[in-house]
């Protein structure tokens, strides 16, 4: 019986490696050549969908741009020079059985290239036209920079292509950098593997079905709560601070808006699409509520936690007795809990999701989320200048704790992070070595979604971090470094080491200050200044004059935006910050002003300008004004009226 069994399963090991869905170990390494591939064509099955009859008019467009060859699309396949974009039922009879009855998840893709077929699969709606991407910029070297550039070398016909069994299944199920680049050029989303780009009114900016569509029930904003009755009317169902109500946040214990905000969403659940979240998150204020039976469930039936003498309580959290108690987010749980069995009854293929925020971010210590709801944690109180186990940072120490901890209590993960500074759209933000530890992070605690804010267009490093991010967003693993040269050898030529060395600068400087910020943070927050700007203006004029290219120059002169706004940083923070500083310090105005000689500030007026001239030229504009940056100017112009005067 032992033998036979030994016989058999050589037999069906045998039969495995023969079936070109597998990489045999004695495999060639070389594919076919592009002169061989020339001569293939591209094959769709009858019932392709949308998405799929595009995977293959890109790999047309695409592979001729490379070649100068156009590849025939048809129905039928041959016996082998055949290009499989999705299933066909040709592929178990040329010996891809394998992979032909494997069932893929949504986004999930295979790439095969043997000598004589090559085939692209993946799931639907989205994992054959993600796969046709990656074949591109595996075996072409197809890069997609932004939305105008693509770079595409010329492929020679005696280049050989990589014999390969390939396949991927992104880290992260919900993938969406909120940046305008990617937002207005819906084509460049699904290249670089967006696969949301939010509510867009527009209907030519939606990922609609050729892209494969949206994924949905990824990222749910702030005031969202439901609640169906006004402060006004109803101040006890709304938080006791500090002994009075308030109309910051709803008092989630009230029985009342328990009932009320329960009843409101069951009453209008049809018109929720499947698998959509029924958002409930917080509002962007302080105020959580702080009455007898909201801490009863803070306390979640345990003893609060033994004070420790200079222990500093939570960011955002209102007191350290209330943060003693126990974390807020157990109350939040408690109600989210509520209302999820209600839809669950109703609708069990809805999500009910809510944020973790700043007060709420520590999780609950035994509350535990059921499963059809979701969490997504903020990075807002972070620290982005290091990694989230980087020991020089005692703040990310705390975070990556609650991360871990939320990990426990739910199992529906999502994560909204930033990529940009809050304050003002032109300083350097100097995060790019942490970033890449912080997505694997949310890998290794099942994150399964990630929302990354991104800045205004055309801001500080807006090109490159358009590309850089949606590579990490897409594959948390590549190395950011490798990603960022990549990008400034395509995009910047000649000239890349000179952005690569502004980068340096820029992250040397931050981490030699040992200074600490989140998101919402002055230059000196990160331990920027003038001086360093003074650096970035020699260094772009230089990479501007050595140039050759008036495309290059322009892209320089672009980015050179964050050296001039590092250079003005006097007239910056005298005309938007010492006022704030002085009402924060208690201290007169013009002790927090920072001195300036006539010379100096003749200089700073031309600078001024430079920066007006550039913003304007490339259509830099504040996220926060309609019109360009006009909250900027105007403060800094009134400053500069008073010192003529």
């Amino acid at each position: 019986m032992t033998r036979q069994f030994a016989i058999l399963a050589v037999v069906v090991v045998a039969w495995l490696l023969v079936d070109r869905g597998q990489a045999a170990p004695n495999s060639p390494k070389n594919g076919p050549t592009i002169g061989q591939v020339n001569n293939f064509q591209i094959v769709l099955s009858a019932d392709a969908i949308p998405s799929e009859k595009y995977a293959a008019q890109e790999l047309q467009t695409f592979y001729q741009q490379a070649t100068g060859v156009q590849l025939p699309i048809r129905r039928v396949a041959k016996d082998s020079g055949n290009l499989f974009v999705g299933r066909h039922e040709s592929l178990s009879k040329l010996g891809y059985k394998i992979a032909a009855s494997r069932k893929y998840g949504k986004e999930e893709l295979q790439i095969i290239v043997d000598k004589q077929n090559i085939a692209i699969l993946g799931g639907r709606p989205r994992g054959t036209l993600y796969g046709v991407y990656t074949f591109l910029e595996d075996q072409l070297d197809i890069r997609f920079l932004t939305a105008k550039v693509t770079h595409i070398p010329l492929a020679k016909a005696s280049q050989h292509l990589k014999a390969c069994d390939y396949r991927y299944k992104p880290k992260f199920e919900f993938r969406m950098y909120l940046k305008p680049e990617l937002l207005d050029a819906p084509e460049f989303a699904v290249r670089r593997r967006q696969n949301s780009t939010g509510h867009q009114p527009n209907p030519q900016l939606r990922l609609t079905k050729k892209f494969g569509g949206a994924a949905t029930g990824g990222v749910f904003l702030h005031n969202n709560f439901q609640m169906p009755v006004s402060f006004r009317d109803h101040p006890e169902m709304y938080g006791l601070v500090d002994g009075r109500r308030q109309s910051k946040q709803p008092c989630l214990s009230n029985p009342e808006t328990r009932r009320l905000v329960t009843n409101h969403i069951l009453k209008y659940l049809k018109g929720y699409g499947p698998g959509t979240t029924i958002p409930l998150a917080q509002n962007d204020a302080h105020g959580f509520c702080q009455c007898r039976r909201c801490m009863h469930i803070q306390a979640e039936g345990l003893k609060p936690r033994t004070k420790v003498p200079g222990e500093r309580p939570p960011q955002g959290f209102m007191s350290s007795d209330s943060y003693h108690i126990g974390p807020p987010s157990a109350v939040i749980i408690d109600f989210m809990n509520h209302v999820a069995r209600e839809v669950a009854k109703r609708r069990p293929d809805l999500w009910v999701g809510t944020e973790a925020y700043v007060w709420s971010s520590m999780p609950p210590r035994r509350t535990k989320a059921l499963p059809n709801v979701k969490v997504q944690i903020a990075t807002y109180t972070c620290d982005f200048i290091y990694a989230f186990d980087d020991p020089r940072s005692p703040i990310n120490k705390e975070f990556l704790g609650y991360i871990k901890g939320w990990r426990k209590v739910c199992n529906n993960l999502f994560i909204w992070t930033y990529d940009m500074n809050a304050r003002e759209l032109w300083l350097p933000f100097p995060n790019l070595r942490s970033q890449g530890n912080h997505l694997r992070t949310f890998v290794k605690n099942n994150g399964r979604g990630v929302f990354m804010q991104g800045h205004a267009k055309n801001a500080e490093f807006s090109d490159l971090r358009a590309y850089v991010m949606t590579s990490l967003i897409w594959n948390p693993n590549l190395d950011i470094n490798q990603v960022i040269d990549e990008f400034l050898r395509l995009y910047y030529g000649k000239s890349g080491p000179a952005v690569r060395q502004w980068i340096e600068l820029i992250h040397d400087q931050a981490v030699a200050s040992d200074t600490h910020s989140n998101v919402n943070g002055m230059a000196e927050n990160f331990g920027l200044d003038q001086q360093l700007g003074d650096k970035g203006l020699k260094l772009f004029d230089k990479a501007m004059a050595s140039t050759k290219s008036a495309e290059i120059r322009n892209r320089l002169e672009k980015l050179s935006v964050m050296a001039v706004r590092l250079a003005i940083e006097p007239i910056w923070y005298n005309a938007m910050e010492a006022k704030v500083q002085a009402r924060a310090h208690k201290k007169p105005l013009k002790d927090m002003l920072k001195p300036l000689t006539p010379q100096q500030l003749e200089r700073q007026h031309r600078l001024y300008k430079r920066i007006q001239m550039l913003a304007q030229k490339h259509g830099m504009h504040s996220p926060r004004e309609g019109s360009l940056n006009k909250r900027f100017f105007d403060a800094i112009d009134m400053y500069l009226a008073k010192q003529k005067q």
